[in-house]
């Protein structure tokens, strides 16, 4: 069958919403420039000079969401906070730390659903998710939601959820949601290993123990969805899930993590016969796959992520998932376009006496492997493989002039890479340039239209106007409005 064939019509891709389609569409998105700046009227005005300006009466939109989202579903934010006559009932699993468990906080109030399950692996989520969410059990294995384990809510083996019955007063209430953000580290661009397999099975079925943990997540995800059916689940990766390696045959049955993710089987342990794990091969389900960016939904960064949703038939078909589509395109296109500064600016407005986590630099930090490798390279690219340290590392001694603080929340790598990336860049950009410096310099994580080229809890993005460093882990106690 061709890979144009195995997914449902092909439609024409969106910059203001999501990409949907076939395979094929997905594979070709995969590593498009994504440096266009949006066409879209920015909410805050530009000062004479081009920078932007300050305003406090609007900052970051991107936290205000709900609103744009109420208004693109036509109805009324009350009508959605109504009292419901039986709490949704939710489970989560590899949520980092439950943003969609705080969305729908948003939309239909806490009083409104119940958090049943929710697995993640690392304790110092578990620990902040015991302290901020209210659910009834909390795994660090995602397999013990369907098998039963140890729980660190009640501190005992629980065992695993009552099977799901549609009559009243038998069994477990059917799942209404259920939400995995599945491990993304087999399938990722900052995996150096990610392109390297010959047979796409290896990245799931693997003798490599560490590649094999990573691959569990999705498994279970699989398996929890197929025995507890909930009537609607929402799976979400990164889009080198698209991305062919380059060493697979075109007669390969996968060419791609995501033909496995909807078609693939593995061997039952002890059994000759295969166990079905692939979405597309659990019955009971319509289902669509979307293509959204963070940009388009206001967050000021550019993460692009592919989306699963399945829809069981017992409450939708193949029209619902349209509708979805055409709601996600309508609130894309409702929400104002944001940059990586008004998220610096509502920092600071919201925490007026807010630095950066800084430590003192270690001087004798000294860059070496492969990383001293990838800087000496870059350096003769540069054609300064023979220059001077002053010449070589103008920024940092620019910033030491200038007495500047930032040093101290970097490591030696860091404050090198910004050297190499200054000298990278043309001078007129510098002033407009952010970038993740914990990123490697490989990835080319630098960005001057305005948008984060990532934004998350481990990021340090740096901003060469200012000369400043946000780390995005100091916003998690920020209010959302």
């Amino acid at each position: 069958m061709p890979l144009a064939d195995l997914y449902r019509g092909s439609c024409q891709p969106s910059d203001l919403g999501p990409d949907r389609g076939s395979l094929r569409n997905l594979y070709q998105q995969f590593g498009e420039c994504e440096s266009r700046s949006s066409e879209r009227s920015r909410s805050r005005g530009n000062s004479s000079d081009g920078t932007q300006e300050p305003d406090d009466t609007n900052l970051w939109p991107f936290v205000n969401w709900a609103p744009v989202f109420f208004n693109a579903c036509g109805m009324p934010a009350e009508q959605y906070a109504h009292a419901l006559s039986q709490p949704l009932v939710v489970g989560t699993a590899c949520t980092g730390s439950a943003a969609p468990s705080f969305a729908l906080d948003q939309i239909v109030g806490a009083h409104n659903f119940s958090e049943v399950i929710a697995s993640e692996s690392h304790a110092t989520t578990r620990k902040w998710l015991l302290e901020n969410r209210n659910m009834h059990h909390l795994y660090h294995d995602l397999a013990f939601a369907r098998t039963g384990g140890q729980c660190q809510v009640h501190h005992q083996h629980c065992p695993p959820m009552p099977l799901p019955s549609d009559k009243e007063g038998e069994g477990q209430a059917r799942l209404d949601i259920y939400i995995s953000g599945f491990v993304c580290k087999n399938f990722s661009q900052e995996n150096n290993v990610r392109f390297q397999h010959s047979d796409v099975r290896e990245l799931f079925i693997s003798a490599n123990i560490e590649t094999a943990r990573k691959a569990k997540p999705f498994l279970e995800t699989s398996r929890f969805i197929r025995k507890y059916a909930p009537k609607v689940a929402i799976l979400e990766n990164v889009f080198g899930l698209a991305k062919r390696s380059s060493k697979t045959s075109s007669t390969d049955e996968f060419q791609a993590p995501i033909d496995f993710v909807l078609r693939g089987s593995v061997r039952e342990a002890g059994t000759d016969h295969d166990e079905p794990i692939g979405l597309q091969l659990i019955p009971g389900y319509a289902m669509d796959m979307f293509r959204l960016k963070s940009k388009d939904f206001g967050a000021g960064q550019t993460r692009s992520r592919i989306y699963f949703i399945m829809v069981h038939h017992s409450v939708g078909d193949q029209n619902t998932l349209d509708h979805i589509g055409a709601l996600l395109q309508t609130f894309a296109a409702s929400m104002p376009a944001t940059s990586v500064w008004d998220a610096v600016d509502y920092v600071k407005c919201c925490k007026h006496d807010w630095t950066p986590e800084e430590e003192d630099l270690d001087q004798s930090d000294v860059v070496g492997g492969k990383t001293r490798e990838s800087f000496d390279k870059a350096k003769a690219d540069l054609g300064m493989d023979t220059s001077s340290y002053e010449e070589y590392r103008a920024f940092t001694l620019l910033c030491k002039q200038r007495d500047s603080t930032w040093p101290r929340g970097l490591n030696g790598r860091e404050i090198e890479q910004l050297d190499i990336i200054y000298h990278l860049l043309p001078i007129a950009e510098r002033s407009r340039v952010v970038t993740d410096v914990v990123k490697s310099l490989g990835r080319r994580a630098w960005r001057s239209d305005g948008l984060s080229p990532t934004l998350t809890t481990n990021s340090k993005i740096f901003d060469f106007r200012n000369e400043k460093l946000l780390n995005p882990a100091e916003m998690m106690a920020l209010p959302l409005s």
